[in-house]
């Protein structure tokens, strides 16, 4: 708002010259006062600052109703906030030390940490019980995440031709098997890992062929994948990072328990399986190995979301099946 004061002009008189010099001092101080009053009443019209909350609220609703460009790959996406209620992240969000490397996206079916650095994911996260499960074809539509933004490379088939890896599921297919749309969401390549074939049809697989077990059984499986990475990390096609090696964090509920009933009785599985030549020639079991373990090769902390009396009782566990 913008205050003034008109200006009015009269006719001059003729004035004592003594009494001069008293008006116009008379004159400054009322002009002086004038322009106090002015200022006050300029100053009380201001609009006030919004609050903190409002200007949440205000940032919140402009990304619902407007097309703003996704966030940069040295953020970490708002929507990582939002996830902290998905069914899939009921034992936490794994976190590490660098959040700009955890683009983190909603696929529905699971819940996907993806690095913008390696173009794999860092973490996949799912929940796994006999709904899950079906008779749906198997869909083998790998293709690129149309939800990544459009800086991030979107890789493609073409950086596993004759790369000598295959296109490892984190989250299985076989675990969405209930409907058509949830299994063909489990070949986005934002949920792939190169993996050796003896690694991705040995070990890998007999894993995910025990978790459906349980499952079928009527427990429920909350799970956790990725990736261990060499420093530096070799590569496929356009960079796609080939993890060293790929760990699995299970937790398995009885039927009818839910996170809350977690225990230091309940059952837990951690496995740590290395990408390289030989590793077919073993069982899945004797790569188990401690949640401990797991974040000291990794950097994430896992489980955050359970007390943590009860976390580190689990975490420092390894368990047999």
């Amino acid at each position: 708002m913008f205050c003034y004061r008109r200006r009015v002009t009269a006719p001059r008189s003729r004035r004592a010259p003594g009494r001069s010099l008293v008006s116009t001092f008379v004159c400054v101080v009322l002009l002086l006062l004038v322009a106090r009053v002015a200022l006050v009443e300029c100053g009380s019209g201001a609009l006030p600052k919004p609050s903190s909350a409002s200007s949440h609220s205000s940032t919140a609703h402009r990304a619902q109703t407007t097309n703003e460009p996704p966030s940069p790959p040295n953020e970490l996406p708002p929507a990582s906030t939002d996830l902290a209620a998905s069914v899939h992240l009921a034992l936490g969000i794994p976190k590490d030390a660098d959040p700009s490397d955890d683009h983190l996206l909603d696929e529905r079916a699971y819940v996907v940490s993806y690095s913008p650095v390696k173009h794999v994911p860092n973490w996949v996260a799912w929940r796994l019980d006999r709904s899950n499960l079906g008779h749906v074809k198997r869909k083998n539509d790998f293709r690129p995440d149309p939800s990544l933004p459009s800086e991030f490379y979107h890789v493609t088939e073409r950086d596993y031709v004759h790369s000598g890896f295959d296109r490892g599921h984190m989250c299985p297919s076989a675990d969405r098997e209930d409907t058509a749309e949830d299994n063909s969401l489990t070949f986005l390549f934002t949920n792939m890992q190169p993996q050796l074939h003896e690694l991705n049809a040995g070990p890998w697989e007999r894993l995910e062929e025990y978790e459906r077990q349980r499952a079928e059984q009527g427990d429920v499986l909350y799970i956790v994948a990725g990736g261990v990475f060499s420093a530096p990390f070799p590569t496929i096609g356009q960079g796609v990072a080939v993890p060293a090696a790929n760990f699995k964090i299970i937790v398995a509920l009885r039927p009818g328990q839910k996170p809350a009933d977690i225990s230091t009785s309940t059952d837990i599985l951690a496995v740590l399986m290395p990408n390289e030549r030989g590793v077919g020639e073993h069982t899945w079991s004797e790569f188990l190995t401690s949640v401990d373990a797991l974040e000291q090769a990794s950097g994430y902390d896992f489980l955050n979301a359970i007390p943590e009396p009860i976390q580190r009782v689990l975490e420092a566990r390894t368990a047999h099946p």
